[in-house]
């Protein structure tokens, strides 16, 4: 937590998830730090130019944040930036994938839990969409392993009900049922060759993934089913 942080200097890898500017010129960052979670830290002066940061102090910008940790905040001293993704910022689609992550970290990771495993995920998967991978794709992975890393994630092999190993499949509220479970057929079928990708896709290395995991099924609506699913998942632990 940042109240066991003593005073002093502090210099952290991280990622700039908001940004705030007052009126009087004042920036305020929510930054994601290695170590220490997510925690505000003011920029004085920052939004009129009396203190240059350059794009450090954007959205979506890694890189090794140097900190003073006062009685009852953090200030910004300096930004030495390592990845700011501007190679996305041409791309709609793959800018608004990575806000749409951001926004989710800002609503539900807890100010000063660390949680590097979460922060590992954002970045690398944010990667993956940089580098061309289908965003939807990209996204279910991302979702997917921070909810594993919370415990979270609904078995994509065994029957939520009665632990049978999965073929086809039925979506539950909480996850994957098998046929004999879904008697009444409520929630969405998936097949076999569906559930697979899902795992691959969650699964395989980002070298893999790069490579192509097995096919896609070609349809947008699939990815976006599937991670709406996962947001859902989030926003019930709230």
């Amino acid at each position: 937590m940042t109240g066991s942080i003593p005073q002093g200097f502090l210099r952290q890898t991280g990622v700039v998830l908001r940004r705030d500017v007052s009126a009087e010129g004042n920036v305020s960052l929510y930054l994601l730090l290695k170590g220490t979670g997510p925690v505000w830290a003011s920029a004085p002066g920052a939004g009129k130019g009396r203190i240059r940061f350059g794009g450090g102090v954007e959205p979506l910008t890694w890189g090794i944040f140097n900190l003073y940790k006062g009685a009852r905040k953090f200030y910004l001293k300096s930004v030495e930036v390592k990845e700011d993704f501007w190679a996305l910022r041409s791309s709609a689609e793959g800018l608004r994938t990575l806000l749409e992550w951001d926004g989710l970290l800002c609503r539900h990771l807890a100010p000063g839990l660390p949680c590097d495993d979460v922060a590992a995920h954002f970045y690398w998967c944010s990667v993956l969409v940089r580098d061309g991978a289908d965003p939807g794709a990209a996204g279910w992975r991302f979702l997917r392993r921070w909810l594993d890393s919370w415990g979270l994630a609904p078995s994509l092999d065994r029957c939520l009900f009665c632990g049978k190993a999965l073929d086809d499949a039925f979506w539950s509220a909480e996850g994957l049922v098998c046929p004999g479970c879904a008697a009444d057929r409520r929630g969405a079928f998936i097949n076999n060759a569906g559930r697979k990708i899902l795992i691959a896709a969650a699964a395989c290395s980002i070298e893999a993934f790069k490579r192509g995991f097995p096919p896609s099924p070609g349809d947008r609506q699939f990815w976006r089913d599937v991670c709406g699913r996962m947001r859902a998942l989030l926003e019930s632990v709230k």
